[in-house]
């Protein structure tokens, strides 16, 4: 599936920002041609934060508040927060069930999501246990759990008749095979980071210093690969054949 073919997309994180950190500027390639993207952030966000003296319900209300900021500038449609508790996603027959429901509510041609493995060659924060979690959740919710009728049944009371996707992109690295050139969308991608201003600390008000040192820096090793100044790198998941 190239990029231009795509019509739907359903973008499953862990957590709020993840999502445009990951792939932000490859979501508003999409929305720019006219592609119809939704989100689902699995966590709540609730342990996002050092301030002891803000409760979990606070951040996660503030967390989800920056997600929905972010998801605006990049022109996402809507964004479904799944409320599993930060830092104690497994994989579930619940946590799969809310996907499979997303995935058959939304119908998407292509599925983006986190990595299913611990990846050795990235930073730990690459391998956080939500994103493993999710990553595999998805890919279990995506085959064969969203098309086959006969599991999660009771979401056909629902209305949610089965849906198969066509591809699953997770970020890569090495074994990335599918780059895509995000050169013309790089600020919006860096709006999109910025508004989630309760995890940008690090940067102390300093837009760009974060991009120069955090968001620019993996998108330039890419792009560098497909002769482009800045690029998104993904491996490509058949559903099918």
């Amino acid at each position: 599936m190239l990029l231009e073919d795509v019509r739907t997309v359903l973008v499953v994180v862990a957590h709020c920002d993840d999502a445009e950190w990951m792939f932000g500027g490859t979501v508003a390639r999409l929305v720019g041609q006219g592609a119809v993207v939704d989100y689902v952030v699995t966590t709540d966000g609730s342990s996002g934060g050092v301030d002891l003296d803000v409760s979990d319900a606070e951040l996660a209300a503030t967390r989800a508040h920056e997600q929905r900021e972010a998801a605006r500038v990049l022109g996402v449609r809507d964004v479904t927060f799944l409320g599993f508790h930060n830092d104690e996603l497994t994989v579930t027959v619940a946590l799969k069930r809310a996907i499979v429901r997303e995935i058959r509510r939304t119908r998407p041609d292509l599925v983006l999501t986190l990595t299913p493995y611990r990846a050795m060659d990235a930073p730990m924060g690459w391998n956080h246990a939500d994103h493993i979690a999710t990553g595999e959740a998805t890919l279990q919710a995506v085959y064969p759990e969203a098309l086959m009728p006969r599991i999660h049944p009771g979401l056909l009371d629902e209305g949610l008749e089965p849906h198969e996707a066509d591809e699953v992109w997770v970020p890569a690295l090495a074994d990335a095979d599918r780059y895509v050139d995000v050169s013309a969308v790089v600020e919006t991608k860096m709006d999109a980071v910025w508004c989630h201003r309760s995890q940008n600390g690090e940067a102390n008000g300093d837009r760009g210093w974060m991009f120069a040192h955090h968001i620019a820096p993996p998108m330039v090793e890419a792009g560098d690969r497909i002769g482009v100044r800045h690029a998104e790198r993904f491996r490509r998941v058949r559903v099918r054949g």
